[in-house]
């Protein structure tokens, strides 16, 4: 798997990134879970402004990139 290096997606720098820990995450397994109560578990691929992007298993195997936007996320680990 590649990572996604987009530098219009993650302009941070150093103080930033450790202020916000999950940018650090880029290419690692997280879990997301949403305000609903419900969670995804994914490998991060990028981070944008509002969304972030993550590379999701379906149930027959088959990997697939998904969209998930910050406003519906509760916390991340």
């Amino acid at each position: 798997m590649s990572k996604k290096t987009d530098n219009n997606l993650i302009q941070l720098n150093h103080a930033q990134a450790e202020k916000y820990g999950f940018y650090l995450k880029v290419g690692q397994q997280i879990t997301v879970h949403f305000i609903d109560g419900k969670g995804i578990t994914g490998i991060l691929n990028a981070i944008g402004m509002y969304e972030i992007f993550l590379q999701v298993t379906n149930k027959t195997g088959e990997k697939k990139e998904i969209t998930v936007f910050k406003n519906a996320i509760k916390y991340i680990n």
